[in-house]
Formats: C-alpha cells, structure tokens, sequence
C-alpha cells in the first residue's frame, strides 16, 4: 500500500491534536523497503514466503521560541508501518 496525500493529512490531523506546536507544517515522507534477511531464515529453517516490508517515516520540522525568546528547532517523526498505522512517533526535547 503507498501512502497517499489523503493518508497524510489524516496524520497531520492526529498529530496537530496531540502535538498543537506541529499544527500546519507540512512534514517530509520518506519510505524504506526492508528485505527479509536470509541468514535467519536459513539457522531457523523457517518455510515462510520472503516478503519486502515498506515503513514509512514523516518527519515534521518547526522552529518555537522558549520562554526566554530564545529560539529552538523541534522535530518529531512519525513511523508506519505497511497498514499505515502509527508505529512509533519520536520528538526532540
């Protein structure tokens, strides 16, 4: 499944919601493929059909100010898995 503009804003969405200071950017998509890897295929003799796992990352950027006026980046990403479900969302401090 490849994600779509419809997909992404559902998780801008979510994300304005429980991260208010990332409402509006727009974020930067990027996918891996991640192959099987056949050495522990191979030691466990497993029968299963080798398939390409496709995760994708959104990686949104925003610049806020502290209370102090002092300037500071903050970035959170947001990891999918191939049913475009939020896997694990990462933010700076």
């Amino acid at each position: 499944m490849m994600i779509d503009r419809i997909q992404i804003e559902k998780i801008k969405k979510i994300i304005a919601d429980e991260y208010p200071e990332f409402k509006g950017v727009e974020p930067k998509v990027t996918r891996k493929d991640i192959s099987p890897q056949d050495d522990i295929y191979a030691k466990l003799k497993l029968g299963v059909p080798k398939q390409l796992r496709h995760l994708y990352r959104l990686k949104f950027a925003t610049v806020i100010e502290t209370e102090d006026k002092v300037s500071m980046d903050r970035i959170l990403m947001v990891t999918l898995d191939e049913n475009l479900e939020i896997v694990k969302i990462i933010q700076s401090r």
